[in-house]
């Protein structure tokens, strides 16, 4: 035999004999009872059948408070409800159904001053436009003013105006 099942032998002795002791050691503490028990024994009580209760349980029950407080409500603002789902998607336009007109196609790449006035190049996907005020581009756009910040179109079938800016990128 080891010196390590010598060890583990005297734990074990030692863990037995104090559950011996406590289990035979008589004890002055008043034994809690469940809430229902001591409720039936109260209402036993309150009826005069003090017969059915023993007298020790009829003398706990005396000094026991019964009535229990309910649990707090949740109006600490650490117990509120906390959602980790997505903001809900901005609200539709005041007016849906009134048309919009698509964005510009166009991003401008330089403007010209000659002897007929000033122009735009503008790039429409590959091609490149050379656009002055008062043109109409495809049937679908007019350029209505070139200012050296921006360049205003109107969208031809809604008569809006749209605005591009020249330091776009």
């Amino acid at each position: 035999m080891t010196m390590r099942h010598v060890l583990l032998s005297v734990a074990l002795l030692a863990t037995l004999a104090a559950s011996w002791w406590a289990v035979n050691e008589e004890s002055d503490v008043d034994v809690v009872q469940p809430v229902e028990r001591a409720a039936r024994l109260k209402a036993a009580i309150g009826q005069g059948k003090l017969a059915e209760v023993p007298a020790a349980s009829a003398e706990r029950l005396a000094r026991l408070d019964i009535v229990r407080t309910p649990w707090p409500e949740l109006d600490d603002p650490l117990a509120r409800v906390v959602s980790f789902a997505p903001p809900p998607p901005p609200a539709a336009p005041a007016d849906p159904l009134e048309p919009q007109a698509p964005p510009l196609p166009f991003r401008y790449v330089g403007a010209i001053d000659d002897a007929q006035g000033k122009a735009v190049f503008l790039l429409e996907g590959t091609q490149v436009r050379l656009a002055r005020q008062g043109e109409e581009i495809a049937g679908r756009y007019r350029v209505e003013r070139i200012t050296p910040s921006a360049v205003e179109f109107i969208y031809l079938p809604l008569k809006k105006i749209q605005t591009l800016n020249r330091q776009n990128p």
